[in-house]
C-alpha cells in the first residue's frame, strides 16, 4: 500500500510530449525486467533504490526527472494500526481495557471502559461516583448495571439503599425482585411494627469510643482521638447527630456534657444486665441521672436532669412515634452484609422528616465500620444512594463526609444520584461530599441554569451546558478525573434491559425465553 499518489501532467508538458513524433526523441521506457528487478529489491528490503530514481517504474522517465510527479516510491506493506495516522480526524480510544464497559463515545464511536477502583490512583483519586440528571433521564439505569450488576458479575459485593416504590402503588422499592433474583429478600425499614431496626448504640453498628464523658475536655479528646485515628465514625458522634437532628439544632455545652454522661452510664447499666444498650435506656439516664455521675460535675441530680431532659423528649418521640420501629431497639437479625447484592429498602418511609436521612446514615456507618473490620480481606464494595440529596443535607452530611475520608483503604465505593446541582446547599459540607467523586455522570439539565450549574460545579468545559440540555434518554457527559469530559451513550443487553427497566422489571421476557417456554427450540 502506498500513500503517494501522482499528480496530473501539466497542460504544457503533455503538448510537448505528443508533438515528438520520431521515434529517437521518445523519451526511454522502462522494460519490464528492470521494474521486475526494482520489485525484487524491495520486497527484499532494498528501499533505497527506488527512492535514489525519480520514475520508480514509471513510463515517462525524462518527466519524472524533471518534476512532473510526486516521488512515488514502491508500496510497502503495513497494518490498520500503522496507518492509522493517515486519518488524523480519527481519535484514539478515550480510555483504555481495564475496568468495567460503560457505553459508547459517540463522537469516536469507541468503547468507554471503566472502573473507579481500577482506575485508582492513575486517573483517579478516589472511587467515588456522582450522577446527575432529570427524571426520566435513565440515570437508574446506569446505576442498576454499571453501578450493580456487572460489579456482580466480578465477585463484588453491592449494598444499595432503595428509596423509590416500584410503581406508583407498590409496597416496596425498584430494587426488591431483582435482591430475590439474587437469592436475598431485601431488609425492609417501615414506621411502626414488621420492619427493620438499627441499634445505634450497638457496637456492631459503630464502636462506642471510650472516653471518660465526667471529663471537662472531653468533647476535645474525642475531636483529637478521631484526628489521629482515620476511621469511619464512631457510636459517640452517631448519637450526636442523630439527635441534632431531630432536634434540628446542635446542642449546648450543658446538654452535650449530659448527653455523654447518660450515654455512658447507659451502656454500663446495659453491661451489668447482660444486654445490649439501647435509646430507651439512654433516654431513661437523661431522665434520671445517675448519683455519682452528678456528684462529680458538682451541679447534682436536679441540674443534671435539667440539662438533659429536652434530649429525652424528643428521644421519646422518636422512638414512640416518627422513627418507631427504626431505632427503639436491638438490631434485627436480618442486617448483615452477605456476598452479593444486600438492598436495603426505605421506600415506605415518609418522604418528609428526619427517617429517611437518618436510616441512610446509620447504614453508611454501619458498612463503613464493618468494612474498616475486615479491610485485610481486601474485598472491594460499592454502596449506592438514589435520592442522595437526603444525606447531604444537615449534620448528616457531616457523618457521610466522615465515612468519605476512609473509603479508598476500606474498598467502599460511595456512588450518589441526585436530580440537579441546586439540591446540594452552597458552602455546605455536602459540596465537599460530590467534589470528591472522582467520576461524574450529568444526564440531560432541561432547565438552562441547571445546566449552568452542572458545568460550573464539575468543572466541564465553557458552552457544555447546550450539550447538556439537549443529550437524549441514556446519553450523558462522562467525565473521569481531570480528563475531558466524553459524550457517552450508555448501552444494556437485552437481559440488563428486562432486570433494570422502572416499569416492568423482572416482568419482561425475552424472545428466547418466550420460545422455550412454549417448547419450541432455542
Amino acid at each position: 500500500m502506498s500513500i503517494f499518489t501522482r499528480t496530473p501532467k501539466p497542460a504544457a508538458a503533455a503538448d510537448e510530449v505528443s508533438s515528438r513524433k520520431s521515434k529517437k526523441n521518445r523519451p526511454a521506457r522502462t522494460s519490464k525486467k528492470v521494474r521486475s528487478e526494482r520489485a525484487e529489491r524491495a520486497v527484499a528490503g532494498g528501499q533505497s533504490e527506488p527512492w535514489a530514481s525519480f520514475d520508480a517504474g514509471r513510463r515517462l522517465t525524462i518527466g519524472s526527472a524533471l518534476g512532473m510527479y510526486d516521488p512515488a516510491p514502491i508500496g510497502a506493506l503495513s497494518t490498520t494500526r500503522q496507518m492509522e495516522v493517515s486519518n488524523l480526524a480519527v481519535p484514539w480510544a478515550p480510555t483504555n481495557h481495564r475496568g468495567l464497559i460503560v457505553g459508547i463515545d459517540e463522537d469516536s464511536g469507541q468503547i468507554i471502559i471503566h472502573d473507579p477502583f481500577v482506575s485508582y490512583p492513575e486517573l483517579v483519586n478516589d472511587p467515588n461516583v456522582c450522577i446527575i440528571g432529570d427524571v426520566g433521564s435513565s440515570k437508574s439505569s446506569l446505576l442498576k448495571t454499571w453501578g450493580t450488576l456487572r460489579p456482580l458479575l466480578m465477585g463484588r459485593d453491592v449494598l444499595v439503599v432503595d428509596k423509590k416504590p416500584q410503581g406508583s402503588d407498590a409496597t416496596e422499592g425498584e430494587y426488591a425482585s431483582l435482591s430475590r433474583l439474587m437469592g436475598r429478600e431485601p431488609i425492609t425499614f417501615r414506621i411502626g411494627t414488621g420492619g427493620t431496626c438499627l441499634n445505634v448504640l450497638d457496637d456492631e453498628v459503630a464502636p462506642y469510643l471510650d472516653i471518660d464523658p465526667l471529663s471537662s475536655d472531653a468533647q476535645r479528646l474525642e475531636e483529637k482521638e478521631d484526628a489521629n485515628a482515620p476511621r469511619p465514625e464512631n457510636q459517640n458522634r452517631l448519637v450526636r447527630v442523630m439527635i441534632e437532628t431531630i432536634m434540628d439544632r446542635t446542642l449546648t455545652p450543658r446538654e452535650g456534657k449530659a448527653l455523654r454522661t447518660a450515654h455512658r452510664r447507659a451502656r454500663l447499666d446495659a453491661a451489668a444486665a447482660g444486654k445490649v444498650p439501647t435509646l430507651r435506656m439512654l433516654m431513661a439516664r437523661l431522665i434520671d441521672p445517675h448519683e455519682d455521675d452528678a456528684a462529680l460535675v458538682h451541679e447534682g441530680v436536679a441540674a443534671m436532669r435539667a440539662w438533659g431532659l429536652d434530649m429525652a423528649f424528643e428521644i421519646e418521640r422518636m422512638v414512640s412515634d416518627d422513627l418507631a420501629g427504626l431505632f427503639d431497639g436491638e438490631t434485627s437479625q436480618s442486617v448483615r452484609l452477605g456476598a452479593g447484592l444486600t438492598v436495603f429498602d426505605i421506600s415506605q418511609l415518609p418522604e418528609s422528616g428526619p427517617a429517611i436521612p437518618l436510616v441512610m446514615m446509620v447504614v453508611n456507618t454501619w458498612l463503613a465500620n464493618h468494612l474498616f473490620a475486615q479491610r485485610a480481606a481486601g474485598r472491594k464494595t460499592h454502596f449506592i444512594i438514589e435520592e442522595a440529596w437526603h444525606v447531604v443535607v444537615g449534620m448528616v452530611a457531616t457523618v457521610i463526609r466522615r465515612n468519605l475520608k476512609v473509603s479508598r483503604g476500606i474498598g467502599l465505593g460511595n456512588w450518589f444520584a441526585f436530580h440537579h446541582v441546586s439540591d446540594i446547599p452552597k458552602n455546605s459540607a455536602a459540596e465537599t461530599i460530590l467534589k470528591e467523586c472522582s467520576t461524574v455522570a450529568v444526564y440531560m439539565q432541561k432547565r438552562n441554569q441547571d445546566a449552568l450549574s452542572a458545568v460550573e460545579f464539575f468543572d466541564l468545559a465553557p458552552g457544555s451546558e447546550a450539550t447538556i440540555k439537549h443529550l437524549n434518554r441514556g446519553e450523558c457527559l462522562f467525565k473521569i478525573g481531570k480528563h475531558p469530559a466524553i459524550n457517552l451513550k450508555h448501552t444494556r443487553s437485552d437481559l440488563e434491559v428486562a432486570l433494570t427497566d422502572t416499569d416492568t422489571a423482572m416482568l419482561v421476557h425475552s424472545a428466547r425465553e418466550e420460545r422455550e417456554s412454549n417448547g419450541l427450540a432455542a
